[in-house]
């Protein structure tokens, strides 16, 4: 993974009274990795050294939207600075292909978690610095020098590959199975998994396409990921299926009253369709779940959870992009806004209330947006009995 990071943090003199910030810790943590430096203000048009400047009414997100200012100790207004920094940042940043941020923390462009209130006073307020809630907004994940991510964000993805790719042909074997069956949906996690597998077992994987009053969209795109991959793949409609299971289940006909329960049902008759087909072949069923779906209890038990073996388990939601990317998947797979497709028009993000780049960066550094840290930690409450055995009561 690839960063950009606050140059004053890496030892350059570009902090406002001309000094720096040099981190040994920043250093540390980025040595061996790929990473460009960079300082907003001075890219802003600000000189170096420069009257010290904090954000009034609101916080970088506001300067962003033209509702807050920044400004000097005496009064001057260097917005457009801040804002034109920003906008190279981010410029920066997706050029580079730099998908995390390290930030000086409580800088006006910079602070991650939080700025200074603008009295000037050495007072912090929770809040984003302009360039971090703009690198924020592009999708980057935010740390700090006091929020660094743990070490295995940075992950060489050839060597993942090929870890991943042993591992499922060592437990493969040693369950005396001879290949793997998988459910290929038409999203990132799905088609990363089928990449993988394949790889492992090139003349024994069986991807499944398994539409329940599924969108026509996500079919084709399980189709476009199977052809692009070469894998085998069928496609099984259990339309009839399930409209026969819930009639025979349900004694009302309005069903929007029990949506989440309904909707549900659906990956828990493709996980049944799933074994029956790893059963015929004397395949392993491969699981589609990554680390921050497995945390947050983002996953229907015993449906989409129902699997044998769960590949991605240690990588979260932004380290499945990038290694979508390093298998070179169909770049509008990777683009595709994440859903779980359990009713028309649902994503991820909404059903979760809070993006997969808190949750990423929740994981990773055990912080994230004050908003969402809340949240966060209540959908991970609520789903400790998802990651547990049934409890048995002892006699």
């Amino acid at each position: 993974m690839r960063f950009i990071v606050s140059a004053c943090l890496l030892g350059c003199s570009c902090k406002y009274n001309g000094g720096s910030n040099s981190n040994p810790a920043v250093i540390k943590f980025l040595a061996g990795k790929d990473f460009i430096a960079f300082c907003p203000e001075v890219e802003g048009g600000l000189p170096t050294p420069r009257e010290p400047s904090e954000i009034t009414g609101g916080s970088g997100t506001e300067v962003l939207k033209g509702c807050a200012s920044v400004l000097t100790e005496s009064g001057k207004d260097t917005s457009r600075h801040f804002l034109r920094g920003a906008g190279i940042a981010v410029q920066k940043a997706l050029d580079f292909g730099a998908r995390a941020a390290i930030l000086k923390e409580r800088s006006p462009s910079c602070g991650v978690r939080a700025i200074y209130d603008g009295s000037f006073s050495g007072s912090a307020v929770p809040g984003q610095g302009v360039t971090a809630a703009a690198l924020a907004a592009a999708g980057l994940l935010l740390f700090s020098e006091e929020t660094l991510p743990e070490e295995g964000l940075a992950v060489d993805y050839q060597v993942v590959t090929e870890k991943i790719v042993a591992w499922l042909q060592e437990k493969i074997s040693a369950a005396g199975a001879k290949g793997c069956v998988l459910g290929l949906s038409g999203g990132i996690d799905s088609a990363v998994v089928a990449a993988l597998a394949q790889r492992a077992y090139p003349q024994d994987t069986l991807a499944v396409i398994l539409p329940v009053e599924s969108s026509a969209e996500d079919v084709e795109d399980a189709w476009l990921v199977a052809r692009h991959l070469g894998v085998r793949a069928v496609e099984i409609n259990l339309d009839k299926a399930f409209r026969c299971f819930i009639a025979a289940l349900e004694t009302s006909s309005d069903l929007a009253a029990d949506r989440l329960a309904v909707a549900n049902a659906k990956p828990r008759l493709r996980m049944a369709a799933l074994y029956y087909l790893a059963a015929r072949n004397n395949y392993l069923v491969v699981g589609t779940g990554n680390k921050s779906e497995i945390v947050t209890g983002f996953f229907t038990k015993y449906g989409d959870a129902g699997v044998d073996l769960e590949p991605m388990g240690e990588l979260v939601k932004t380290q499945v992009w990038e290694l979508a990317r390093h298998l070179q998947l169909p770049e509008e797979i990777i683009e595709k806004r994440p859903t779980a497709g359990l009713w028309p028009g649902q994503t991820d993000e909404d059903e979760l209330g809070f993006s997969y780049r808190q949750l990423d960066e929740y994981i990773l550094a055990g912080t994230t947006d004050a908003a969402a840290v809340e949240k966060i930690e209540r959908a991970i409450r609520r789903s400790r009995h998802k990651q547990e055995m049934p409890p048995v009561c002892r006699l």
